[in-house]
Protein backbone atom coordinates (compact mmCIF):
# COMPACT_ATOMS: atom_id res chain seq x y z
CA UNK A 1 0.00 0.00 0.00
CA UNK A 2 2.74 -0.05 -0.26
CA UNK A 3 4.47 0.89 -0.50
CA UNK A 4 7.61 2.90 -0.47
CA UNK A 5 7.32 4.66 -3.87
CA UNK A 6 3.93 4.90 -2.74
CA UNK A 7 3.19 8.36 -4.59
CA UNK A 8 2.42 5.75 -7.40
CA UNK A 9 0.20 3.41 -4.78
CA UNK A 10 -2.91 3.84 -6.15
CA UNK A 11 -3.01 -0.27 -6.08
CA UNK A 12 -5.40 -1.71 -8.57
CA UNK A 13 -5.24 -5.33 -7.57
CA UNK A 14 -7.22 -7.60 -9.68
CA UNK A 15 -8.72 -10.75 -7.47
CA UNK A 16 -8.40 -12.54 -11.08
CA UNK A 17 -4.48 -12.56 -10.57
CA UNK A 18 -4.96 -15.78 -8.31
CA UNK A 19 -6.75 -17.51 -11.28
CA UNK A 20 -4.60 -16.31 -13.94
CA UNK A 21 -1.00 -16.98 -12.03
CA UNK A 22 -2.34 -20.60 -11.33
CA UNK A 23 -3.72 -21.37 -15.09
CA UNK A 24 0.18 -20.70 -15.72
CA UNK A 25 1.97 -22.27 -12.86
CA UNK A 26 2.24 -26.12 -14.90
CA UNK A 27 4.74 -23.77 -17.38
CA UNK A 28 6.20 -21.70 -15.12
CA UNK A 29 9.01 -23.42 -13.62
CA UNK A 30 11.35 -23.91 -16.10
CA UNK A 31 13.69 -21.50 -18.55
CA UNK A 32 16.09 -19.45 -16.28
CA UNK A 33 19.24 -19.99 -14.74
CA UNK A 34 20.32 -23.09 -16.77
CA UNK A 35 22.24 -21.18 -19.47
CA UNK A 36 23.65 -18.24 -18.22
CA UNK A 37 26.15 -16.09 -20.62
CA UNK A 38 26.93 -13.56 -17.86
CA UNK A 39 26.81 -10.61 -20.05
CA UNK A 40 24.03 -8.90 -19.56
CA UNK A 41 21.84 -8.08 -16.38
CA UNK A 42 18.45 -6.67 -16.59
CA UNK A 43 16.76 -5.15 -13.80
CA UNK A 44 13.28 -3.71 -13.57
CA UNK A 45 12.30 -1.33 -10.75
CA UNK A 46 9.40 1.69 -10.60
CA UNK A 47 10.41 4.22 -7.80
CA UNK A 48 10.24 7.62 -9.77
CA UNK A 49 13.61 9.12 -10.41
CA UNK A 50 13.55 11.61 -7.60
CA UNK A 51 12.84 9.24 -4.68
CA UNK A 52 15.68 8.31 -2.09
CA UNK A 53 15.27 4.53 -3.47
CA UNK A 54 15.76 5.36 -6.77
CA UNK A 55 19.14 7.23 -6.23
CA UNK A 56 19.61 4.73 -4.25
CA UNK A 57 19.31 1.75 -6.54
CA UNK A 58 21.29 3.46 -9.61
CA UNK A 59 24.05 4.06 -7.16
CA UNK A 60 24.10 -0.01 -6.63
CA UNK A 61 23.96 -0.30 -10.37
CA UNK A 62 27.59 2.39 -10.63
CA UNK A 63 28.88 -0.26 -8.17
CA UNK A 64 27.65 -3.36 -10.02
CA UNK A 65 29.21 -1.64 -13.06
CA UNK A 66 32.11 -0.98 -11.74
CA UNK A 67 32.64 -4.78 -10.57
CA UNK A 68 31.32 -6.47 -13.87
CA UNK A 69 32.71 -4.53 -16.67
CA UNK A 70 32.19 -6.23 -19.12
CA UNK A 71 28.33 -6.65 -18.35
CA UNK A 72 25.75 -5.01 -20.13
CA UNK A 73 23.03 -3.52 -17.55
CA UNK A 74 19.44 -3.04 -19.20
CA UNK A 75 16.97 -0.85 -16.83
CA UNK A 76 13.51 -0.41 -17.41
CA UNK A 77 11.40 1.76 -15.42
CA UNK A 78 7.70 0.20 -15.11
CA UNK A 79 4.95 1.28 -12.85
CA UNK A 80 3.21 -0.16 -9.88
CA UNK A 81 0.11 -0.08 -11.45
CA UNK A 82 1.88 -2.39 -14.35
CA UNK A 83 3.33 -4.85 -11.58
CA UNK A 84 0.20 -5.02 -9.88
CA UNK A 85 -2.13 -5.58 -13.22
CA UNK A 86 0.34 -7.89 -15.23
CA UNK A 87 3.14 -8.76 -13.13
CA UNK A 88 2.67 -12.64 -12.92
CA UNK A 89 2.66 -12.74 -16.90
CA UNK A 90 5.66 -10.54 -16.97
CA UNK A 91 7.04 -12.79 -14.66
CA UNK A 92 6.32 -16.08 -16.86
CA UNK A 93 7.84 -14.25 -20.39
CA UNK A 94 10.85 -15.31 -21.78
CA UNK A 95 11.69 -12.00 -22.00
CA UNK A 96 11.61 -11.51 -17.71
CA UNK A 97 14.48 -9.74 -16.49
CA UNK A 98 17.10 -10.87 -14.08
CA UNK A 99 16.08 -8.83 -11.23
CA UNK A 100 12.72 -6.54 -10.07
CA UNK A 101 11.32 -5.01 -7.35
CA UNK A 102 8.09 -6.38 -6.98
CA UNK A 103 4.98 -6.17 -4.33
CA UNK A 104 5.12 -8.33 -0.97
CA UNK A 105 2.14 -9.69 0.44
CA UNK A 106 0.07 -12.73 -0.27
CA UNK A 107 -2.39 -10.99 -3.56
CA UNK A 108 1.06 -10.67 -5.33
CA UNK A 109 4.47 -12.07 -4.46
CA UNK A 110 2.33 -15.01 -2.61
CA UNK A 111 0.40 -15.41 -5.77
CA UNK A 112 3.53 -15.85 -8.50
CA UNK A 113 5.94 -17.35 -5.37
CA UNK A 114 2.54 -20.18 -5.28
CA UNK A 115 2.56 -20.48 -9.10
CA UNK A 116 6.46 -21.33 -9.43
CA UNK A 117 7.31 -18.23 -10.83
CA UNK A 118 9.96 -17.15 -8.55
CA UNK A 119 12.99 -18.60 -7.79
CA UNK A 120 13.90 -19.55 -4.54
CA UNK A 121 16.59 -17.34 -2.77
CA UNK A 122 16.22 -19.67 0.68
CA UNK A 123 19.58 -21.49 -0.02
CA UNK A 124 21.16 -18.14 -2.02
CA UNK A 125 20.62 -15.71 1.03
CA UNK A 126 22.53 -18.00 3.20
CA UNK A 127 25.59 -18.27 0.64
CA UNK A 128 25.52 -14.92 0.23
CA UNK A 129 25.33 -13.98 3.94
CA UNK A 130 22.53 -11.91 3.67
CA UNK A 131 21.22 -10.23 6.46
CA UNK A 132 17.55 -11.91 6.18
CA UNK A 133 17.38 -13.55 10.00
CA UNK A 134 14.79 -10.35 11.39
CA UNK A 135 11.38 -9.59 11.42
CA UNK A 136 11.79 -7.29 8.36
CA UNK A 137 12.58 -9.84 6.33
CA UNK A 138 9.84 -12.02 6.56
CA UNK A 139 7.90 -10.31 3.73
CA UNK A 140 9.92 -12.29 1.79
CA UNK A 141 8.74 -15.45 3.05
CA UNK A 142 6.25 -17.61 1.75
CA UNK A 143 4.39 -21.22 2.36
CA UNK A 144 1.94 -21.73 -0.09
CA UNK A 145 0.91 -18.09 -0.90
CA UNK A 146 0.71 -17.14 2.39
CA UNK A 147 3.56 -14.48 3.51
CA UNK A 148 5.40 -14.85 7.04
CA UNK A 149 7.18 -18.01 7.00
CA UNK A 150 7.99 -20.65 4.32
CA UNK A 151 11.03 -20.37 1.78
CA UNK A 152 12.49 -17.39 0.67
CA UNK A 153 11.23 -15.95 -2.48
CA UNK A 154 12.22 -12.16 -1.70
CA UNK A 155 14.58 -9.89 -0.10
CA UNK A 156 13.87 -6.18 0.99
CA UNK A 157 16.72 -3.42 1.26
CA UNK A 158 15.00 -1.20 3.28
CA UNK A 159 11.81 -0.56 5.53
CA UNK A 160 8.64 1.74 5.69
CA UNK A 161 5.97 2.53 8.16
CA UNK A 162 3.25 4.87 8.14
CA UNK A 163 3.47 7.88 11.20
CA UNK A 164 1.56 11.54 11.02
CA UNK A 165 3.63 14.13 9.86
CA UNK A 166 2.74 17.63 10.83
CA UNK A 167 3.31 21.26 10.08
CA UNK A 168 5.09 22.19 13.38
CA UNK A 169 5.26 25.86 12.29
CA UNK A 170 1.31 25.40 11.95
CA UNK A 171 0.97 23.30 15.71
CA UNK A 172 3.18 26.16 17.12
CA UNK A 173 0.79 29.34 15.88
CA UNK A 174 -2.14 27.56 17.76
CA UNK A 175 0.07 26.35 20.44
CA UNK A 176 -0.84 23.16 20.02
CA UNK A 177 1.41 20.02 21.43
CA UNK A 178 1.76 16.23 19.82
CA UNK A 179 -1.14 14.37 21.35
CA UNK A 180 -0.92 11.02 22.71
CA UNK A 181 -4.73 9.92 22.48
CA UNK A 182 -7.00 9.94 19.82
CA UNK A 183 -9.22 12.47 21.85
CA UNK A 184 -6.16 14.44 21.89
CA UNK A 185 -6.02 14.53 18.26
CA UNK A 186 -9.49 15.07 17.45
CA UNK A 187 -9.07 18.35 19.77
CA UNK A 188 -5.81 19.58 17.69
CA UNK A 189 -7.61 18.85 14.57
CA UNK A 190 -11.39 20.70 16.10
CA UNK A 191 -8.90 23.63 17.09
CA UNK A 192 -7.37 24.02 13.34
CA UNK A 193 -11.43 23.55 11.81
CA UNK A 194 -12.65 26.43 14.63
CA UNK A 195 -9.60 28.61 12.95
CA UNK A 196 -10.92 27.48 9.49
CA UNK A 197 -8.31 25.78 8.42
CA UNK A 198 -8.85 21.60 7.27
CA UNK A 199 -6.36 19.33 9.00
CA UNK A 200 -5.92 16.57 7.27
CA UNK A 201 -4.52 16.43 3.68
CA UNK A 202 -6.33 13.20 2.55
CA UNK A 203 -6.16 11.18 -0.70
CA UNK A 204 -8.95 9.13 0.00
CA UNK A 205 -8.84 7.94 -3.82
CA UNK A 206 -5.82 6.42 -2.74
CA UNK A 207 -4.23 4.80 0.02
CA UNK A 208 -3.69 7.16 2.77
CA UNK A 209 -7.79 6.76 3.11
CA UNK A 210 -7.18 3.16 3.35
CA UNK A 211 -4.22 3.39 5.62
CA UNK A 212 -6.18 5.36 8.05
CA UNK A 213 -9.30 3.28 7.57
CA UNK A 214 -6.60 0.79 8.89
CA UNK A 215 -5.06 2.78 11.68
CA UNK A 216 -8.50 3.36 12.74
CA UNK A 217 -9.42 -0.38 13.27
CA UNK A 218 -6.02 -1.16 14.56
CA UNK A 219 -7.04 1.02 17.69
CA UNK A 220 -9.68 -1.74 18.43
CA UNK A 221 -7.48 -4.91 17.80
CA UNK A 222 -4.88 -6.72 19.61
CA UNK A 223 -2.35 -9.24 18.46
CA UNK A 224 -5.04 -12.27 18.09
CA UNK A 225 -7.57 -10.13 16.13
CA UNK A 226 -4.97 -8.65 14.04
CA UNK A 227 -3.16 -12.47 13.47
CA UNK A 228 -7.14 -13.24 12.58
CA UNK A 229 -7.10 -10.41 9.68
CA UNK A 230 -3.28 -10.71 8.33
CA UNK A 231 -2.62 -14.21 8.38
CA UNK A 232 -6.30 -16.13 8.44
CA UNK A 233 -5.47 -17.61 12.20
CA UNK A 234 -8.73 -17.26 13.57
CA UNK A 235 -12.02 -15.27 12.93
CA UNK A 236 -11.45 -11.66 12.11
CA UNK A 237 -12.64 -8.86 14.21
CA UNK A 238 -15.22 -7.08 12.04
CA UNK A 239 -16.66 -5.05 14.55
CA UNK A 240 -12.69 -2.94 14.77
CA UNK A 241 -13.81 -1.89 10.98
CA UNK A 242 -17.34 -0.28 11.98
CA UNK A 243 -15.91 1.27 14.60
CA UNK A 244 -13.01 2.95 11.94
CA UNK A 245 -15.52 3.13 9.38
CA UNK A 246 -17.57 5.27 11.89
CA UNK A 247 -15.16 7.69 12.77
CA UNK A 248 -13.94 8.48 9.42
CA UNK A 249 -17.88 9.35 8.69
CA UNK A 250 -17.12 11.33 12.28
CA UNK A 251 -13.97 13.26 11.28
CA UNK A 252 -15.56 14.15 7.72
CA UNK A 253 -18.96 15.79 9.36
CA UNK A 254 -16.68 17.62 11.97
CA UNK A 255 -14.74 19.32 8.91
CA UNK A 256 -11.09 16.94 9.79
CA UNK A 257 -11.62 15.32 6.55
CA UNK A 258 -12.54 17.27 3.64
CA UNK A 259 -15.53 15.70 1.21
CA UNK A 260 -13.48 16.94 -1.76
CA UNK A 261 -10.44 14.97 -0.94
CA UNK A 262 -12.51 11.65 -2.43
CA UNK A 263 -11.10 13.02 -6.22
CA UNK A 264 -7.57 13.59 -4.70
CA UNK A 265 -4.54 10.81 -5.62
CA UNK A 266 -2.19 10.48 -2.46
CA UNK A 267 0.55 12.60 -4.24
CA UNK A 268 -1.53 15.81 -4.91
CA UNK A 269 -2.17 15.21 -1.43
CA UNK A 270 1.45 15.10 0.25
CA UNK A 271 2.15 18.43 -2.35
CA UNK A 272 -0.47 20.01 -0.87
CA UNK A 273 1.25 19.17 2.73
CA UNK A 274 4.59 20.57 1.25
CA UNK A 275 2.78 23.55 0.05
CA UNK A 276 1.51 24.25 3.90
CA UNK A 277 -2.52 23.94 3.04
CA UNK A 278 -2.99 21.21 5.47
CA UNK A 279 -1.35 20.45 8.85
CA UNK A 280 -1.23 16.66 9.38
CA UNK A 281 -1.05 14.28 6.59
CA UNK A 282 -1.00 10.63 7.38
CA UNK A 283 1.26 8.89 5.32
CA UNK A 284 4.41 6.45 4.91
CA UNK A 285 7.84 7.27 5.38
CA UNK A 286 8.58 7.05 1.71
CA UNK A 287 7.64 10.46 1.72
CA UNK A 288 11.06 11.54 3.96
CA UNK A 289 13.20 12.06 1.48
CA UNK A 290 11.10 14.40 -0.80
CA UNK A 291 9.96 16.49 2.25
CA UNK A 292 13.22 16.99 3.08
CA UNK A 293 14.07 18.76 0.32
CA UNK A 294 11.01 19.98 -0.91
CA UNK A 295 9.29 21.95 2.03
CA UNK A 296 10.77 25.05 2.70
CA UNK A 297 8.74 26.95 4.46
CA UNK A 298 8.12 25.46 7.80
CA UNK A 299 9.40 22.64 10.16
CA UNK A 300 8.09 19.17 9.65
CA UNK A 301 8.40 16.51 12.28
CA UNK A 302 6.43 13.27 12.67
CA UNK A 303 4.47 11.22 15.29
CA UNK A 304 3.26 7.86 15.60
CA UNK A 305 -1.07 7.13 15.50
CA UNK A 306 -2.08 7.39 19.27
CA UNK A 307 -4.23 5.29 20.76
CA UNK A 308 -2.39 2.13 19.72
CA UNK A 309 1.33 0.47 19.74
CA UNK A 310 0.45 -1.03 16.01
CA UNK A 311 1.79 1.35 12.99
CA UNK A 312 0.77 -0.16 9.06
CA UNK A 313 4.53 -1.09 7.95
CA UNK A 314 6.54 -3.46 7.28
CA UNK A 315 10.20 -4.07 5.31
CA UNK A 316 9.70 -2.73 2.25
CA UNK A 317 9.42 -4.37 -1.20
CA UNK A 318 10.97 -7.11 -2.46
CA UNK A 319 13.99 -7.67 -4.75
CA UNK A 320 13.21 -11.19 -6.74
CA UNK A 321 14.61 -13.08 -9.28
CA UNK A 322 12.18 -14.87 -12.03
CA UNK A 323 12.34 -18.66 -12.39
CA UNK A 324 12.86 -17.67 -16.18
CA UNK A 325 15.88 -14.80 -15.68
CA UNK A 326 18.93 -16.00 -17.35
CA UNK A 327 21.62 -14.47 -15.36
CA UNK A 328 20.92 -15.46 -12.04
CA UNK A 329 24.57 -15.30 -10.47
CA UNK A 330 24.15 -11.44 -11.76
CA UNK A 331 21.02 -10.60 -9.52
CA UNK A 332 22.17 -12.19 -6.40
CA UNK A 333 25.41 -10.13 -7.37
CA UNK A 334 23.21 -6.82 -7.40
CA UNK A 335 21.21 -7.77 -4.58
CA UNK A 336 24.36 -8.50 -2.46
CA UNK A 337 25.36 -4.54 -3.51
CA UNK A 338 21.87 -3.28 -2.41
CA UNK A 339 22.04 -4.71 0.97
CA UNK A 340 26.18 -3.51 1.28
CA UNK A 341 27.04 -0.57 4.01
CA UNK A 342 27.66 1.71 1.17
CA UNK A 343 23.72 1.46 -0.22
CA UNK A 344 22.44 0.97 3.52
CA UNK A 345 24.25 4.23 4.55
CA UNK A 346 23.20 6.18 1.44
CA UNK A 347 19.33 5.08 1.97
CA UNK A 348 19.98 6.18 5.70
CA UNK A 349 21.53 9.58 4.73
CA UNK A 350 18.54 9.92 1.93
CA UNK A 351 15.74 9.84 4.91
CA UNK A 352 14.61 6.51 3.84
CA UNK A 353 14.72 3.36 6.44
CA UNK A 354 17.64 1.30 5.61
CA UNK A 355 17.31 -2.39 7.04
CA UNK A 356 20.92 -3.33 8.20
CA UNK A 357 22.25 0.20 8.70
CA UNK A 358 23.83 1.60 12.31
CA UNK A 359 21.14 4.04 13.03
CA UNK A 360 23.72 5.99 15.19
CA UNK A 361 26.22 6.74 12.12
CA UNK A 362 23.76 8.23 9.94
CA UNK A 363 23.62 12.34 10.13
CA UNK A 364 20.85 13.24 8.56
CA UNK A 365 18.28 14.25 11.14
CA UNK A 366 15.33 12.78 9.47
CA UNK A 367 17.32 9.60 8.50
CA UNK A 368 17.94 8.65 11.70
CA UNK A 369 14.47 9.83 13.20
CA UNK A 370 12.41 7.07 10.88
CA UNK A 371 15.52 4.85 10.75
CA UNK A 372 15.18 4.51 14.65
CA UNK A 373 11.73 5.07 14.92
CA UNK A 374 11.19 1.82 12.77
CA UNK A 375 13.81 -0.21 14.42
CA UNK A 376 11.65 0.54 17.60
CA UNK A 377 8.61 -1.21 15.92
CA UNK A 378 10.28 -3.98 14.53
CA UNK A 379 11.58 -4.89 18.33
CA UNK A 380 8.24 -3.85 20.03
CA UNK A 381 7.25 -7.15 22.03
CA UNK A 382 4.09 -5.19 22.58
CA UNK A 383 2.39 -3.94 19.28
CA UNK A 384 4.74 -2.72 16.33
CA UNK A 385 4.61 -3.12 12.42
CA UNK A 386 0.88 -4.11 11.44
CA UNK A 387 1.56 -4.76 7.61
CA UNK A 388 -0.69 -3.12 5.18
CA UNK A 389 -4.85 -3.51 5.08
CA UNK A 390 -4.69 -4.76 1.69
CA UNK A 391 -2.22 -7.53 1.75
CA UNK A 392 -4.38 -10.90 2.60
CA UNK A 393 -6.24 -11.15 -0.29
CA UNK A 394 -5.83 -10.14 -4.49
CA UNK A 395 -7.89 -7.52 -5.21
CA UNK A 396 -8.84 -6.26 -1.74
CA UNK A 397 -7.18 -2.82 -2.13
CA UNK A 398 -9.61 -2.00 -4.85
CA UNK A 399 -12.54 -2.66 -2.73
CA UNK A 400 -10.90 -0.79 0.42
CA UNK A 401 -10.35 2.30 -1.65
CA UNK A 402 -13.89 2.22 -3.20
CA UNK A 403 -15.71 1.32 0.52
CA UNK A 404 -13.44 4.56 2.34
CA UNK A 405 -14.65 6.85 -0.50
CA UNK A 406 -17.84 5.89 0.14
CA UNK A 407 -17.54 6.51 3.47
CA UNK A 408 -16.18 10.33 2.92
CA UNK A 409 -18.57 10.77 0.25
CA UNK A 410 -21.59 9.62 2.25
CA UNK A 411 -23.19 7.25 0.26
CA UNK A 412 -22.47 4.44 2.61
CA UNK A 413 -23.25 3.67 6.26
CA UNK A 414 -20.27 2.43 7.97
CA UNK A 415 -22.02 -0.83 8.36
CA UNK A 416 -22.50 -1.29 4.47
CA UNK A 417 -18.92 0.01 3.90
CA UNK A 418 -17.71 -2.99 5.92
CA UNK A 419 -19.96 -5.21 4.75
CA UNK A 420 -18.14 -5.16 1.10
CA UNK A 421 -14.80 -4.85 2.67
CA UNK A 422 -15.97 -8.24 4.74
CA UNK A 423 -17.32 -9.84 1.49
CA UNK A 424 -14.39 -9.13 -0.73
CA UNK A 425 -11.71 -10.48 2.18
CA UNK A 426 -14.00 -13.77 2.65
CA UNK A 427 -14.24 -14.37 -1.09
CA UNK A 428 -11.02 -13.76 -1.96
CA UNK A 429 -10.14 -16.25 1.01
CA UNK A 430 -12.09 -19.02 -0.36
CA UNK A 431 -10.56 -18.09 -4.02
CA UNK A 432 -7.20 -18.48 -2.90
CA UNK A 433 -7.48 -21.80 -0.85
CA UNK A 434 -7.32 -20.60 2.49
Amino acid sequence: MFSSNRKTKAAVAIAAAVVAALGVSGCSASGGGGNEDGKTLKVWWWENDDSALSAAWNKAIDTFKEKHPDVKVEFELKTYEQMQQSGQLLLDSDDAPDVLEYLKGNATAGVVSQAGLLTDLTDVAKERGWKVDNSVQAVGLYDNGLMGSGKRYGVTNYGEYVPVWYNKSLFDKYNLTVPTSVAGLEKDMQTFVDNGVTPLALGSADYPGVHLLYQLALENMDATSLAAYQRFDGDVDWSAWEKAAEKIVDWTNKGYISKNSTGIPAQDAGNAFIAGTYPIFYSGTWWAGQFDKEVKDFSFDQFLFPGTNYAPGSGGNLWVVPEKAKNKKLAYDFIDITMSDEIQSYLGESGQVPVSADASKITSPTGKLVTEQFNKLQDATDGGLAWYPDWPVAGLNDVLIQNTTALVQGTKTPQQAVESIQAAYDQGRKDAGH
